[in-house]
C-alpha cells in the first residue's frame, strides 16, 4: 500500500512540475495568431494586440516585433495596458518606436495606463504612436477605407462616422457605452483570456464580470472579439497563449 501511495504521490509531483514548467516557462513565451477575414473589398490589413504589460524589453519583445513585421499589416492597433508597476519607459519607447517603423500605430488607454497617462502619452508621442482617447480616424486601403473608433476608458462615446466602423476599447464591456452606428466588429483585451484558463470553470466563475472572456462572441447586437493579449501577470499563462489578431477588410 505504501509503495502504491508513493507512486501516486510521485506522479502528482511530476504532473505539478510539468504543469508549472508549461505555465510559467513555455506558454507565456509562445505566440499565436488569430485571423479574422471580415471582407477583402477594402484592401486593408489591421493587426490588433493588447495588454503588453512590459517591465523591460527582452527577447520575447524582439520576437513579437519580428512576427508583426512578418504579418505585414497596413495598420497596427494596440488595445491598451502597456504598463506594469515597474515599467522601464525607455524600453517601452524602444518597443513602440520599432512598431511605428512597420506601420502606423494607434492605441487606446488601458486601466494600467491611466494613472501614469502623461508618461504614456509622452512615450507614444516620442515613438510615433497615435493615441485615440475618444477619437475617430480613417484608415485608407487600396480599394476602400474603414473608420477606426477608439473608445475612452470609462466614458460614453459616439462617432461622426456613419459606416464601416472598427470599434476598439480596452474593456470588453465598454461596447455598452458606445451609441453610434453598428460596428463591423468590436475589439478589446483586458481579460488576458482568463490567463490561467480552465475550460467551463473559468467561464462560469468569471461570466458575471466578463460575459465574453476570450475569443469571439456577441455583446447585445454587436460582434465582439476579446484577445488574450500578449503580456501577463507573474509570467503565467495556461490555455490562453499570447495572441496577435489579424483582420482583413
Amino acid at each position: 500500500m505504501k509503495g502504491f501511495l508513493g507512486k501516486i504521490s510521485m506522479s502528482l509531483l511530476i504532473a505539478i512540475a510539468v504543469l508549472a514548467f508549461y505555465s510559467f516557462v513555455l506558454e507565456p513565451e509562445s505566440l499565436t495568431v488569430k485571423y479574422l477575414k471580415l471582407s477583402k473589398d477594402k484592401g486593408i490589413r489591421v493587426l490588433f494586440f493588447s495588454d503588453l504589460h512590459m517591465s523591460r524589453f527582452y527577447g520575447f519583445h524582439e520576437r513579437l516585433i519580428k512576427k508583426i513585421r512578418e504579418l505585414n499589416p497596413d495598420y497596427i492597433v494596440f488595445g491598451g495596458d502597456a504598463l506594469k508597476p515597474n515599467t522601464n519607459f525607455d524600453d517601452l519607447e524602444r518597443f513602440f518606436t520599432s512598431l511605428s517603423e512597420i506601420a502606423p500605430v494607434y492605441a487606446v488607454v488601458g486601466n494600467w495606463d491611466f494613472d501614469k497617462l502623461s508618461r504614456v502619452k509622452a512615450v507614444y508621442r516620442n515613438s510615433g504612436v497615435h493615441l485615440l482617447d475618444g477619437d475617430t480616424v480613417k484608415l485608407i486601403g487600396d480599394t476602400g477605407c474603414i473608420n477606426l473608433v477608439g473608445m475612452p476608458l470609462s466614458q460614453k462615446y459616439t462617432t461622426p462616422a456613419d459606416k464601416d466602423i472598427l470599434l476598439v476599447s480596452h474593456y470588453p464591456h465598454a461596447v455598452a457605452r458606445y451609441y453610434g452606428p453598428d460596428p463591423i466588429i468590436c475589439l478589446s483585451g483586458h481579460t488576458h483570456g482568463g490567463q490561467f484558463y480552465i475550460p467551463l470553470v473559468s467561464n462560469i466563475i468569471l461570466k458575471s464580470k466578463y460575459p465574453i472572456l476570450k475569443g469571439e462572441g456577441k455583446f447585445g447586437a454587436y460582434r465582439v472579439f476579446v484577445t488574450n493579449g500578449v503580456g501577463s501577470w507573474l509570467h503565467l499563462r495556461f490555455l490562453a497563449p499570447p495572441q496577435l489578431v489579424v483582420l482583413e477588410f
